[in-house]
């Protein structure tokens, strides 16, 4: 007998501790929520502005815009084509 009592009080302050635990976790959460929405928008701002920011940069870094840049700064020279008339043999036969 003494021992299903022990069992049924260690049941009942077991419930009443987790009941408050619950209560205890859910304020927080509640309460948090807001911080975590706010975090969230900045989290979705951040990565618009980095998506925004790797665009510029690989518009930057194309091979087209950086041909205009060099243009337009002088550093293309002009090659002048060089043509081979006679053609070597690559083998030769024994």
């Amino acid at each position: 007998m003494k021992r299903q009592t022990f069992i049924i009080t260690i049941a009942i302050f077991t419930i009443i501790c987790l009941s408050v635990a619950q209560v205890v976790v859910s304020n927080r959460l509640s309460t948090a929520g807001i911080q975590v929405g706010e975090n969230e928008d900045q989290i979705r701002y951040y990565k618009t502005q980095n998506s925004m920011l790797l665009e510029k940069i690989f518009l930057a870094s194309s091979l087209g815009s950086i041909a205009s840049r060099a243009a337009r700064l002088g550093f293309i020279e002009d090659k002048s084509q060089l043509v081979l008339k006679t053609f070597l043999p690559l083998a030769v036969k024994p």
